[in-house]
């Protein structure tokens, strides 16, 4: 697994195990599929990380999504590997409501920088306040 900075491959064993599990399904299809090798750019989140970055949801804080590099990837991969997390049923009860109401994992974002950002529902939120503190 390889990731952009140090801190969130600390963190990354904090994560909800069902974004954890999720989240290698991906890996292991973008390897098989499209021989990418995925990279997490963003684990656990601070509020004042998110306040920087303009995000409205607390899914980073609350230890339940990952934000996966696009780079060297095309529109074509990008939206395959979307599809294919959002259309397996094993993972239906985690989906989310989008502002938009579609219910899904992950989305292409372009954001500060474009990402895939995977996501579970917020019922599955973890209380990581004392985290905040030690970042």
């Amino acid at each position: 697994m390889k990731f952009k900075h140090e801190k969130d491959k600390m963190f990354f064993s904090l994560l909800h195990p069902a974004i954890i599990m999720i989240y290698a399904d991906l890996f292991l299809y973008a390897k098989e599929k499209h021989n990418l090798d995925l990279v997490i750019t963003q684990t656990i989140s601070t509020p004042e990380e998110d306040k920087a970055l303009g995000r409205v949801s607390d899914a980073h804080r609350t230890a339940r999504a990952i934000d996966v590099s696009v780079k060297g990837m095309d529109k074509t991969q990008i939206y395959d590997l979307c599809n294919y997390i959002n259309t397996r049923w094993v993972y239906k009860k985690y989906h989310y409501m989008s502002n938009n109401g579609a219910y899904r994992l992950a989305y292409y974002h372009v954001g500060s920088a474009p990402h895939i950002h995977l996501a579970i529902h917020k019922k599955f939120a973890q209380n990581i306040s004392m985290l905040a503190s030690a970042n």
